[in-house]
């Protein structure tokens, strides 16, 4: 017992900064040889059934994990320590035969101990970037079993310690990637840090526990080619919360492309082209699987968040005409959709893609759900069409060609479902008109069909629209008895305040055309705009 009182003593000192820059050589290479002896020898130590039951601590147990502990502070902001215990004979052989030994166990004191050997080998790379490299040699070849541990403090240690290894170090990334047991152990990350369907979140991030398990993540995302592997070995609660992952770095940080490789990006692209039909799914009766929409969702948020804030992307996506092909075709399906169901009651009480311009208490219960998926769809594919275009000539025939403008002139209506669709439209066709004459000329030649179909919802606010014989719109005050009286406590839409009346009348002003867009439109809108977002 004298022996585990010494080493609380010399443990509990080492916190201190001015003790460990005077601890001796000897001392740490006692300690060691003390680890060296136990596990040698194994002296007191437990039987495999007695480790695994936990039902046993014996006096080894707290000797061998005060001599980890006290390695382990003895290194804390000391590089002369990191470089005396790193050169100690065989002290990583003797880090990780402990770490296997105690692999399986639920005994409480040894899992300390496994903890502390890994806090250990932690703060011996901890700026230390020789130490970092002959760590990461050891720990490939061990990776799998590394976690193979239901202690979720301990898998978190060992994130913080892989992680440590990588950051900011592109080829350890690769040979990482490149390990046989990458995607097994990516998967059992995911898992701990698994999304809730119903709550569309990642865990906690602020739990101390997962944060190195984000950070890992994070760091195999920003290099390297992961996604199309992963993305056919994972499952799909697994593959929501990568998702999730991914969106939440780049919305945290100024650069994307320092967050997501430019080849995961096209992976995820690549993916949202084979599954966006998915999204149709959403009109559809209730009671089937919403995974792979909500998928398809979070990827053409991934797409529009990274193209407002890459330059390189943007320059990237725009050569795969085969994505904007695919956006225009879905808002198409999508439009198509909510205009036979408008009126319609669907699962949730009106049809998932159909516009809501009139505010009553059915429409109001029914977009203030949290259970309509759909919501912002429209907006987000023409957020992504207006990026895929800005000056971009073939993008802007294209979309032409495919009877995309008239489609995006049709969504500059307000939508409560699809919160500020109207600005985003507009956007739109002024980066579709930007130096290209042929739109400029076709958008001209439009001609007028009436007013919108909402024409109502002016009236609701006491004006009224109509069409006078030169072919133009005028708006007028209607009398107070006149009007449609909203519903009892019901409120205007968001964006039907901050928007003129007349933009709810459906033809285009005749000099739209042959006006020269100017400056102060901003053409890619930055992911800190209060545009981006659902339910904005």
């Amino acid at each position: 017992m004298d022996a585990i009182e010494n080493l609380k003593d010399l443990s509990e000192s080492l916190k201190s900064q001015s003790i460990r820059e005077t601890v001796s050589r000897h001392d740490l290479e006692d300690v060691l040889g003390q680890i060296a002896m136990l596990m040698s020898t194994g002296i007191d130590l437990p039987t495999l059934a007695e480790s695994q039951t936990g039902t046993k601590n014996r006096p080894s147990d707290i000797r061998l994990q005060f001599c980890y502990k006290t390695l382990r502070n003895a290194c804390v902001h000391c590089k002369n320590n990191q470089d005396i215990i790193i050169s100690l004979p065989s002290i990583l052989d003797i880090v990780f035969s402990t770490l296997e030994k105690f692999s399986q166990t639920t005994n409480e004191e040894e899992i300390k101990t496994v903890r502390c050997s890994v806090q250990l080998l932690g703060n011996l790379v901890a700026g230390h970037q020789l130490n970092q490299a002959k760590i990461f040699q050891k720990l490939l070849p061990n990776i799998r079993w590394l976690f193979d541990q239901t202690d979720e403090l301990y898998v978190s240690y060992v994130c913080m310690l892989l992680h440590t290894c990588i950051t900011g170090n592109n080829k350890h990334i690769v040979e990482l990637q490149s390990s046989p047991e990458f995607c097994t152990v990516i998967k059992y990350v995911l898992d701990l840090l698994h999304t809730d369907p119903d709550h569309d979140h990642v865990r906690d991030r602020d739990s101390l526990p997962l944060e190195w398990a984000l950070y890992l993540v994070q760091d195999v995302l920003s290099c390297g080619d992961i996604i199309e592997s992963l993305m056919h070995t994972i499952g799909s609660a697994q593959r929501l919360t990568l998702l999730d992952i991914m969106l939440n770095a780049l919305e945290d940080c100024d650069s994307a492309v320092d967050k997501l490789s430019l080849h995961n990006l096209v992976a995820i692209s690549d993916d949202f082209k084979k599954s966006c039909h998915t999204i149709l799914d959403l009109s559809q009766a209730a009671g089937l699987p919403l995974t792979e929409p909500m998928a398809a969702l979070k990827e053409l948020e991934i797409l529009i968040t990274t193209l407002a804030n890459c330059s390189q992307s943007l320059k990237c996506l725009q050569q795969d005409t085969s994505l904007l092909k695919s956006c225009i075709n879905l808002l198409h399906s999508v439009h198509s959709i909510g205009k036979e169901g408008e009126g319609q009651l669907g699962p949730d009480g009106f049809n998932a893609f159909s516009s809501v311009h009139k505010i009553t208490k059915k429409t109001l219960a029914s977009t203030t759900s949290s259970s309509n998926t759909a919501d912002g769809v429209k907006r987000d594919l023409i957020r992504l069409v207006a990026n895929l275009v800005y000056q971009h000539k073939d993008n802007q025939h294209l979309v032409r060609e495919m009877a995309g403008i008239e489609l995006i002139l049709d969504h500059t209506s307000i939508d409560e479902r699809n919160p500020y669709m109207t600005q985003w439209s507009v956007l739109a066709i002024r980066n579709l008109c930007e130096g290209n004459e042929e739109n400029k000329t076709f958008i001209s030649q439009l001609k007028h069909q009436g007013l919108a179909n909402n024409s109502k919802t002016l009236t609701q606010y006491g004006v009224e629209a109509d069409i006078n014989k030169d072919g133009k719109v005028t708006v007028k005050g209607v009398p107070h008895h006149s009007r449609h009286c909203l519903p009892h406590h019901s409120t205007v839409p968001t964006d039907t305040a901050a928007s003129t009346p007349t933009d709810t009348v459906a033809p285009v002003p005749t000099d739209t055309a042959n006006s020269t867009p100017t400056d102060t439109v901003a053409p890619v809108p930055t992911a800190k705009d209060n545009m981006k977002g659902k339910g904005q």
